[in-house]
């Protein structure tokens, strides 16, 4: 694990927060839950006719761990010592100092502690996803945030 990121939920922030908001994909995009619903109810139903009660509940658990981003609200939050992303079943941070690059996509911007890009590069840093009104202040709040700590 890189000593940068720290993938602990209790995890508090002491300083004031510059910019704080809240994404919750299933409320943007509640069609989705057309496809996910039936596929869920399917894979329910197999892990019970294969492995019993404990197949089911291990199919729920897995399904809505792996659909917690869709399904739960994600906190955000950059304060003047860090970038955070607090999620139902846990959280990252990951302090400016510590960001060696950052980049953008369509859907969000990705703090990452590696200077090059390699294969870990989905598994370190923090990705900060845009809400719908707010993409330009995001933007413009993480590129002054990283300018002042390089």
């Amino acid at each position: 694990m890189s000593p940068q990121v720290t993938n602990n939920p209790s995890t508090e922030i002491t300083s004031k927060p510059i910019l704080a908001w809240t994404v919750h994909l299933v409320r943007q995009s509640p069609q989705k839950l057309a496809w996910i619903i039936p596929l869920f109810l399917v894979a329910c139903f197999c892990g019970l006719n294969l492995m019993g009660i404990l197949g089911g509940v291990v199919v729920v658990v897995a399904m809505v761990t792996t659909l917690a981003d869709f399904l739960f609200p994600v906190h955000y939050q950059l304060t003047s010592e860090r970038a955070s992303c607090r999620r139902r079943f846990g959280a990252t941070e990951i302090c400016w100092k510590n960001v060696k690059r950052y980049y953008l996509d369509d859907f969000g911007i990705k703090l990452s502690p590696l200077a090059k890009l390699t294969r870990l590069e989905a598994y370190r840093g923090v990705y900060l996803r845009f809400d719908e009104d707010n993409k330009e202040q995001i933007i413009e709040t993480v590129k002054s945030l990283r300018e002042t700590h390089v």
